[in-house]
């Protein structure tokens, strides 16, 4: 267990040293407590990452939305039309790979947050 770089050793001690200043009973009741907080975060933690996750694909669909009229108005005739819809697919590119980055950092974020082992009730 490596918990904020506390090592197990280190955790008994402090736990031994809290049952020592608040008695066995009180340290209970504050370890249900810190338990309880720590789901609640948990809790609130994936909300957020499931509205971030949900504006992202919202996002996604407005992009799409509104890119569909652009493509069908493109005559293939018109000489410029594959310039243009490189023109108008860059920055959409670019968004989907911010986006995708956004993704792997919400992941990566709630990985570091996923309860260990340890801890879990």
């Amino acid at each position: 267990m490596d918990f904020l770089n506390i090592g197990s050793g280190e955790f008994f001690f402090l736990v031994l040293l809290a049952i020592l200043l608040v008695g066995p009973k009180r340290a209970v009741e504050w370890t249900q407590q810190a338990v309880r907080l720590m789901a609640r975060i948990r809790q609130e933690w994936l909300a957020v990452q499931r509205d971030v996750v949900r504006e992202v694909q919202a996002l996604q669909q407005e992009t799409v939305s509104t890119l569909q009229p652009a493509l069908q108005e493109v005559v293939p005739g018109h000489p410029d039309w594959q310039q243009e819809v490189a023109e108008t697919v860059q920055p959409i590119r670019e968004t989907a790979r911010e986006i995708q980055v956004l993704q792997t950092q919400v992941a990566s974020l709630t990985e570091k947050l996923k309860p260990t082992s340890d801890f879990a009730g």
